[in-house]
């Protein structure tokens, strides 16, 4: 979600702008999340332009308001950046191949099978980064449940309350823990599966267009090159 940044004049207009970008996570939040979850993300930017253009492209694009479970997917998103890249690569690799396959009319040997090794290594690649984000959560609530039982601006209801809710949500965030991990590798192998299918269907979907496209421009062709014989045929004969 891309955002214009306005350079007011008017103070009250500015203000209200900037009180309105603090509730958001932004650009810098985005940063920040890489130097503290994915610092390897940011060294190899400092040695990639490509690889960098990206990384800024993603955290000057990024917007979402300040809840916990936007915290929860900026980490996670921080922590998938490359896994991100590697599942465009995977889905580049299929077009190049399929595309090859049919302009040279020769199969590529186990194109599918590479594809689908490549996307199941990136699917558990996410779904142990999914694991460390709820851990980073449970952490995080542990900590802030530390803090409520030290802060004596709250009553005795209020920390009660507090407490509870917090006890509520690492427990909460336990059960997901555990029905993530129940039959892991099974969920792993539907999900990679889940991801070709995808990828196959956007390709068919891709060839189409092409095809369309192809048979527009031949047509575009064909109504030219009649057009070109009609006007030739209309010319006067030299006498």
């Amino acid at each position: 979600m891309k955002k214009s940044l306005l350079f007011l004049a008017a103070l009250a207009v500015s203000s209200a702008l900037c009180a309105q970008e603090n509730q958001n996570f932004g650009r810098e939040d985005v940063l920040a999340a890489f130097k503290e979850y994915n610092p390897a993300a940011l060294e190899k930017a400092a040695q990639n332009p490509a690889y960098n253009d990206l990384l800024n492209k993603v955290a000057a694009a990024y917007s979402a308001p300040r809840t916990d479970a936007n915290q929860n997917e900026l980490i996670a998103m921080v922590k998938n950046f490359d896994n991100s890249i590697r599942l465009q690569a995977a889905r580049e690799e299929y077009f190049n191949g399929r595309t090859l396959q049919v302009m040279s009319g020769e199969e590529i040997n186990a194109l599918d099978q590479r594809v689908t090794s490549q996307l199941v290594e990136v699917v558990q690649g996410v779904f142990d980064n999914t694991l460390e984000v709820k851990n980073i959560q449970i952490k995080r609530y542990k900590d802030q449940l530390k803090a409520v039982k030290k802060d004596d601006a709250l009553s005795k209801e209020q920390k009660k309350s507090a407490e509870a809710d917090l006890k509520a949500r690492i427990k909460t965030v336990k059960a997901e823990i555990k029905a993530l991990k129940k039959n892991s590798q099974q969920k792993i192998q539907d999900t990679a599966s889940v991801y070709f299918s995808e990828i196959r269907s956007d390709y068919s979907d891709w060839q189409e267009a092409q095809l369309q496209q192809a048979r527009a421009k031949e047509l575009q062709a064909l109504q030219t090159a009649a057009h070109d014989v009609k006007a030739d045929n209309k010319k006067p004969v030299a006498k």
